[in-house]
């Protein structure tokens, strides 16, 4: 009776670490907490981004190109070579007058070049750009 005991309390520990760093919260595989920019090409113009990624897991990420600035907040995960977008809120919800659409998660796909560089990937649009951390 007592070992039951101790082997679920030693299950339960185990799913609170593995839904911990499942959120964001444990112990990543690399240290990507910090503020990242990036420049690339849209259809509307260069585009320049900053992602703010906080060790509580959560992030906000805006980008701008031409006339338009948008803005994602939410909670991130790190995986081997990704990270995951849990997005919670957004701007702009209407613009130009039309109510805007968006996804509530995507996965960017990396590999670091340096400490504080890497390779982004988002495989869905095929788009591929450079983010460099500045704090």
């Amino acid at each position: 009776m007592r070992r039951a005991c101790w082997i679920v309390l030693l299950e339960f520990l185990l799913v609170i670490a593995a839904s911990r760093v499942a959120r964001g919260q444990g112990p990543a595989p690399l240290n990507l907490v910090g503020v990242w920019q990036a420049h690339f090409s849209t259809p509307l113009g260069p585009a320049v981004s900053q992602t703010i990624l906080m060790p509580d897991g959560s992030f906000t990420k805006t980008v701008r190109a031409g006339g338009m600035m948008t803005w994602d907040a939410g909670m991130y995960s790190v995986g081997q070579g990704y990270i995951h977008f849990y997005i919670h809120d957004h701007e702009p919800k209407i613009y130009k007058g039309v109510r805007m659409h968006w996804v509530t998660s995507e996965t960017v796909f990396f590999h670091m070049t340096g400490p504080d560089r890497m390779i982004c990937e988002d495989r869905v649009t095929g788009n591929r750009w450079q983010a460099y951390r500045v704090r």
